[in-house]
């Protein structure tokens, strides 16, 4: 899953770390102290998820919007125009590898949850999800996969 963020504000582990506290006060990014870019989102101990921010200029940032570009080019719908736009502008991609390690689906979804909500109220963008689509604050916008 990923964020793309059109927004001027950056995202850092740290913001988004912080915003989960308040919702979950056992809600940790686990990272390198040198790193504020890649981490582990763990709640109480119990590991939901590898978590990275790559941004406008990185390497890896400029290779994934160009596979998620090709991607919607191949969709029908009519946000598909939207939905490059904001492709076309992004300047930050903030991706979670969801970790079930043994639970339902469900409840892993749950707990990160709370990291969508707080992007949506407080940065620009869309959500995307692998085999499913777009998605904006109310739901899905574009059918992707």
């Amino acid at each position: 899953m990923r964020f793309i963020s059109i927004d001027e504000q950056d995202v850092t582990l740290s913001t988004l770390e912080s915003a989960l506290k308040r919702t979950e006060a056992a809600c940790l990014i686990e990272r390198d102290e040198e790193s504020d870019s890649e981490g582990v989102l763990t709640y109480k101990g119990d590991v939901y998820g590898q978590i990275e921010v790559n941004r406008l200029g990185d390497e890896l940032f400029d290779a994934e919007i160009e596979e998620l570009k090709e991607s919607v080019q191949a969709a029908d719908g009519a946000k598909r125009s939207e939905v490059l736009s904001v492709l076309n502008q992004a300047k930050a991609i903030i991706a979670l590898r969801v970790l079930d390690q043994g639970r339902e689906s469900e409840e892993t979804l749950g707990k990160i949850d709370p990291l969508w909500q707080w992007l949506f109220a407080e940065r620009e963008g869309l959500l995307q999800a692998d085999s499913e689509g777009y998605y904006d604050a109310s739901g899905l916008v574009l059918k992707v996969g």
